[in-house]
């Protein structure tokens, strides 16, 4: 017997949703059983539903997605969030991740693609398009930074080195400072990432593709 994944529909345009539930209406392993299209209502019954997964639009109002996201994950409800998206900025697709979303997908996915990502998300799997996350320019990462952290030029060029590994010598080095200069810039650094550890920096490094 095959295994049937429920699923909520959460946007607050009634044409997509009854679309997209079209699409699964027939199914054998996926179940939609809930549409909601405003945020009050569905974090009100979101812990009643009993859903595997939950396709959610970014942009969705009353609270939007992002905020809907982040209060699913405050409350540890045990559910796969892949969101949904009619862009493709690299900036969007990070913060999702960051704010504890398990996917992304742009909204002309196929149904095949759609199907096999909700299967990926039920075995644990994240599905973060790393061809649009690679979009990004440097620049464009040390802006997303700089806004979400208040990081400066200078401490991103040294968190830049750090993933490559240099020393705190090695950056005191190339950059022509003191070593005490580079200990407090990283001090600085590990403040506003709210990180207590070389190894908790070098797992955010990880996670957030830098």
């Amino acid at each position: 017997m095959k295994n049937i994944s429920n699923i909520i529909l959460a946007d607050d345009h009634h044409l997509f949703t009854e679309g997209l539930s079209a699409l699964f209406e027939n199914d054998q392993e996926i179940n939609v059983i809930r549409i909601y299209h405003e945020g009050k209502t569905l974090l009100k019954e979101i812990e009643l539903t009993n859903a595997h997964v939950m396709l959610l639009d970014v942009k969705m109002g009353q609270p939007d997605g992002m905020e809907i996201l982040q209060e699913v994950r405050k409350r540890n409800i045990p559910i796969r969030i892949i969101m949904l998206s009619t862009y493709s900025d690299p900036m969007i697709i990070l913060e999702c991740k960051k704010r504890g979303a398990d996917g992304y997908l742009l909204k002309n996915t196929s149904r095949d693609e759609l199907k096999s990502s909700i299967k990926k998300v039920m075995k644990g799997e994240k599905l973060f398009n790393h061809l649009l996350l690679n979009q990004q320019t440097e620049e464009d990462k040390f802006e997303y930074f700089h806004n979400c952290y208040k990081v400066t030029r200078r401490e991103w060029e040294i968190l830049l080195l750090i993933k490559n590994k240099f020393t705190n010598q090695m950056i005191s080095e190339k950059f022509h400072l003191s070593i005490y200069t580079v200990e407090t810039h990283r001090k600085n650094l590990m403040n506003k990432l709210k990180l207590k550890s070389p190894v908790a920096l070098h797992q955010f490094i990880s996670f957030h593709d830098i």
